[in-house]
């Protein structure tokens, strides 16, 4: 089960229910995987739990990879490679400059570190996991996700671009990574990643936001209605998701 708190808000995902036993073993190997620097990792781990895609997005590549059939260890595995790519982002907004001082420049530079760290770890990750043909799309994502962040910085972009910048390719990228590891046809793929597109920014919006996504959950339904019926295997969580959306 998915829950995501602030304050009094509490949001949650009844499709998640089953995919408890799967999410409970992402979140063992996201620890497994930082655990040489854990406790210093801990301070971030704070501010990671206000965020909610850091909740949201596991239990979507989950149910992205098991639409196309694709083995449930597989994945968890590339539920924990996002979520840590997901964290490592975040840890680099965390940098500031606004104070001045030695002990506050080094606390800088280590966050920048350990970001730093984090990033490398989702590559490893990649190695590790014998998924390297993913690394041209996870190589794809990390710019435009990064140029999105700079763009966020450096000019007045609206909350619709930046979802779309920063929080959309993550999703985008998980339903192609399972494509393409489902060695689906090249249209078939781009097809899948903008399903995921879609419903990032449906979910992002409306849960993490407080934003209206209908048009975008709309999108993702009328895509997945497109989506051929060879290629998908017979699990309902991702429609099941969205109908809750709906609900």
């Amino acid at each position: 089960m998915i829950v995501l708190s602030e304050g009094d808000l509490v949001v949650e995902f009844i499709f998640a229910r089953e995919l408890q036993d799967d999410l409970l073993k992402v979140d063992e190997l996201f620890k497994q995987s930082l655990l040489p620097w854990w406790d210093d990792i801990a301070i971030y781990l704070q501010e990671m739990s206000k965020d909610k895609s850091f909740f949201m997005l596991p239990g979507v590549v989950v149910a992205a990879y098991g639409n196309l059939g694709l083995e449930r260890d597989q994945a968890i595995k590339m539920a924990n490679i996002f979520k840590t790519m997901h964290m490592a982002t975040r840890i680099h907004v965390l940098v500031k400059d606004d104070d001045e001082g030695q002990e506050t420049n080094q606390a800088m530079q280590f966050t920048i570190l350990i970001g730093d760290y984090v990033f490398g770890k989702v590559l490893t990750l990649l190695h590790e996991y014998q998924v390297d043909k993913l690394l041209n799309a996870f190589a794809a994502m990390i710019a435009e996700i990064n140029e999105g962040l700079i763009m966020e910085y450096r000019s007045n972009i609206n909350l619709y671009d930046v979802v779309a910048r920063t929080r959309a390719p993550l999703y985008s990228c998980a339903f192609l990574t399972a494509a393409e590891l489902a060695d689906l046809p090249p249209e078939i793929e781009k097809l899948y990643s903008s399903i995921g597109h879609n419903l990032g920014m449906a979910l992002e919006l409306k849960y993490a936001h407080g934003q209206n996504g209908d048009y975008y959950l709309e999108q993702a339904e009328q895509l997945l209605a497109q989506f051929p019926e060879g290629f998908s295997a017979d699990d309902p969580t991702l429609m099941n998701l969205m109908r809750e959306m709906r609900s």
